[in-house]
């Protein structure tokens, strides 16, 4: 491998680790100690707009996984709150607490409905669609 290539592909690896650190919530200062680079090299590398794009996507990526796990637990969270709500055994500021949780991300889910249903029919007049 060519000098270039080699020092193109340690810079690459480098980034990529660096990445991972900063998605792992490290500090700029950790991450560039586990990429091997200066802080001010981490720096310059965290400021490229071709870090960033990579950054937002893969931080967009986590999320998307995150938000995934929980709908697939979402009914056994209802569960848990309805019968935590609804046991006459269970002290009332608990079951007052399960009750406004359910009732939170109830309103909350109203919100998000209808906030992309509104997002959708603004793009499409944005795009000379419909309404």
């Amino acid at each position: 491998m060519s000098e270039t290539r080699h020092a193109l592909a340690r810079s690459h690896a480098c980034e990529e680790v660096l990445l991972g650190s900063l998605l792992a919530g490290k500090s700029i200062t950790d991450a560039a100690k586990d990429a091997g680079v200066s802080r001010r090299t981490a720096y310059r590398m965290r400021d490229r707009e071709s870090f960033q794009a990579k950054y937002r996507a893969a931080k967009n990526e986590l999320l998307g996984a995150a938000i995934a796990a929980l709908h697939l637990h979402s009914l056994s969270f209802i569960q848990t709150l309805a019968t935590i709500a609804g046991d006459s055994k269970v002290r009332g500021y608990e079951r007052v607490q399960a009750s406004r949780e359910g009732l939170a991300a109830l309103f909350k889910g109203v919100e998000l409905f209808d906030f992309e249903e509104r997002l959708r029919k603004l793009e499409q007049i944005a795009g000379g669609g419909e309404k």
